[in-house]
């Protein structure tokens, strides 16, 4: 993977976390920083993702409950003929 170096600042306190963490995990900052960013951003996605899904069953529910109802009649009809 291409990599690309980027200045960025932050908090000192949050430069120490990342870097007691790094040492922890016997990793680099900058590893860390991208797995850190990496599961951030593929939480978003999720996130869109799931939101995307939530509004298409929704819209789908309806659209199924009008078919539903649209054919209600002719399963009432078939039911009839049943018993």
């Amino acid at each position: 993977m291409r990599a690309e170096h980027i200045n960025i600042t932050i908090p000192v306190s949050l430069k120490m976390r990342i870097d007691a963490e790094s040492k922890r995990e016997r990793i680099g900052r900058s590893t860390l920083i991208q797995k850190a960013l990496t599961i951030y951003l593929d939480v978003l996605k999720r996130r869109k993702i799931r939101a995307l899904l939530a509004e298409g069953y929704s819209e789908m529910a309806g659209e199924a409950l009008a078919i539903t109802e649209e054919f209600g009649g002719l399963d009432d009809e078939a039911f009839r003929r049943v018993d």
